[in-house]
């Protein structure tokens, strides 16, 4: 983990380096959102972070993440892990957006629960562009019929679109990734329902969040850049 010093100054230079992608893709530094992953990073650690400038806060397991809500209930928080349908019922209510929907069940869920509270929650449907069985996500080719059962669910806010793509070494395939997540991000801004605002594609992570950026990304889920290598469990 890192110190504070080197905390303040991986934030300045992230966004800084978030700043140079769009200015090289002719876009507005405002245009893109800057959300810390904090997989492994203590409570102190988080609340430097905010006072350093930095504003979304991310979790990948829920059961790392109440504990942290319950100390930092003021923060942005999203979901951006792997979501079991058993485990919404505990985030729903506490998170701005969950990035990670790729199935009928928890459109269901989060709908009846939604319902029953009388909140609302934001999604993103998690996209597999790379089709790699090892990760969560839906094909592409199934984005219509998981958009059709939201449109049925009011209470489901649906934003946008997350991704993962494969590692590559090879820039042009990264970037062909980001670009078929762009596209389908274009297509469906079009879609006007009262549930549907489409105005999130969240991609792109320390290792390839300014190809992302000059891709098309509105969002980018940085950890180790900020945070350091997080201690190996």
């Amino acid at each position: 983990m890192v110190d504070k010093e080197t905390l303040k100054k991986n934030i300045e230079d992230v966004m800084e380096r978030i700043e140079m992608a769009c200015l090289r893709a002719g876009r507005k530094p405002d245009e893109v959102s800057l959300l810390g992953a904090t997989k492994g990073v203590d409570v102190e650690t988080i609340k430097l972070a905010n006072q350093f400038g930095l504003k979304i806060f991310g979790e990948n397991r829920v059961q790392e993440f109440l504990p942290k809500f319950q100390e930092l209930p003021y923060l942005e928080w999203h979901f951006i892990g792997r979501l079991q349908t058993n485990k919404i019922k505990y985030i729903y209510d506490k998170v701005s957006l969950i990035h990670s929907i790729d199935s009928p069940q928890q459109i269901d869920e989060l709908e009846k629960r939604c319902t029953k509270a009388g909140k609302t929650c934001s999604v993103l449907i998690e996209i597999n562009i790379g089709g790699e069985e090892s990760k969560g996500g839906i094909n592409p080719e199934k984005v219509d019929h998981l958009i059709e059962k939201i449109i049925n669910c009011p209470h489901v806010i649906l934003k946008g679109f997350m991704t993962i793509p494969p590692i590559e070494d090879d820039d042009m395939k990264l970037r062909g990734y980001f670009r078929k997540m762009k596209e389908i991000f274009e297509k469906y801004k079009k879609l006007n329902y009262n549930n549907v605002n489409i105005e999130v594609l969240s991609m792109g992570m320390s290792g390839d969040f300014e190809v992302a950026i000059e891709e098309g990304a509105t969002l980018v889920r940085i950890g180790t850049k900020i945070f350091g290598e997080r201690p190996k469990k």
